[in-house]
């Protein structure tokens, strides 16, 4: 990977871009009015998508014009209707099935506070043969992949297994994995080291330890994973911004969005940005800005991973870029 005074630059591919997502979901968007306990309430419904991390991702990556493959867990007549929600928005999918049906999730956007409520539920249980099956099947996609997205949360000792794995996996096959995990999963993805981590400020706290409340300490942090052999660390802050270095140099990026309708999936469309832009070729603070860019124009949309590319066109020259390593 190598540095220049402006910044890494990366290798530029046309070759699709893989999304892996352990745990999925059918996202249904509902619009109330008011919520009042004890009364019933009537509802509106919004959107109904195939969610989860990697997916929502996906969607955003096919949005700003980037081919792409989605794989992970996918059951019952949940997960067929997301696999036909998503293989209509232009997402190749190459999900294995499990015996379990996909999870639903409940967005729902109260009118009389602005309030948004976002009920998840867990995970659908997979065997191991299932969990075999995601491994042999990201086995036979990386070949045809430039990059691989690994998303998604998980504690259990098996899912970290398979994040672990499948980091090892793209790594033997020279794809460059970006991870976007947190708890276990998040740790065994470390411990394999991955191309590159995105996180939270609560997800690198918790694999820290402490609470990362100084911006010195959070650049300490992302600097420590690096040497560790990660290549490309980045921290999503919300409305404070991203942060991210490559060893070399560590830009910020920010952008203030007067109106905020939806905050849910923006994680997801910065990841996204970032993604597009490494695909591309982009140096670094290039990155930071198509992340920065993504996350907000999610934030003007209902659903995640909802953008569009004319409108992130329109926030990038808005994007406030700063280089905090080396100072100025």
């Amino acid at each position: 990977m190598p540095g220049s005074s402006s910044g890494t630059s990366y290798h530029a591919s046309s070759m699709p871009i893989l999304t892996v997502t352990p745990n999925p979901a059918v996202d249904k968007v509902l619009r109330v009015s008011q919520l009042k306990p004890g009364e019933a309430t009537r509802a509106t419904v919004q959107a109904l998508y195939g969610g989860g991390k990697g997916n929502n991702a996906a969607r955003a990556l096919v949005r700003l014009g980037a081919a792409v493959i989605a794989t992970g867990f996918q059951g019952g007549h949940t997960g067929a209707l997301a696999i036909e929600r998503l293989t209509a928005e232009g997402i190749q999918t190459e999900f294995v099935l499990c015996a379990e049906p996909t999870r639903t999730s409940l967005l729902i956007y109260e009118e009389a506070s602005g309030a948004v409520y976002a009920l998840y539920e867990p995970g659908q249980p997979v065997t191991a043969e299932e969990m075999a099956a995601v491994r042999e099947r990201v086995q036979r996609l990386l070949p045809r992949v430039s990059w691989c997205l690994l998303c998604g949360s998980g504690q259990t000792d098996a899912v970290a297994a398979l994040f672990g794995a499948i980091v090892a996996q793209a790594r033997a096959y020279g794809v460059p994995c970006l991870l976007d995990s947190s708890g276990a999963a998040l740790r065994a993805g470390i411990a394999a080291t991955p191309f590159g981590v995105k996180v939270n400020l609560d997800e690198l706290s918790e694999y820290v330890g402490y609470a990362l409340t100084e911006p010195a300490a959070q650049l300490q942090a992302l600097q420590d994973l690096h040497a560790r052999g990660i290549s490309l660390v980045a921290l999503s802050r919300g409305p404070n911004g991203l942060l991210a270095t490559d060893g070399v140099e560590a830009w910020e990026g920010m952008l203030v969005m007067e109106r905020v309708v939806n905050v849910v999936g923006c994680g997801d469309s910065l990841l996204a940005g970032m993604a597009y832009a490494l695909s591309q070729g982009a140096d670094l603070p290039t990155v930071v800005r198509w992340g920065v860019a993504c996350g907000a124009a999610n934030t003007q949309v209902i659903g995640a991973g909802f953008i569009r590319r004319e409108q992130v066109e329109r926030l990038l020259p808005a994007v406030t870029l700063k280089r905090v390593f080396p100072s100025s």
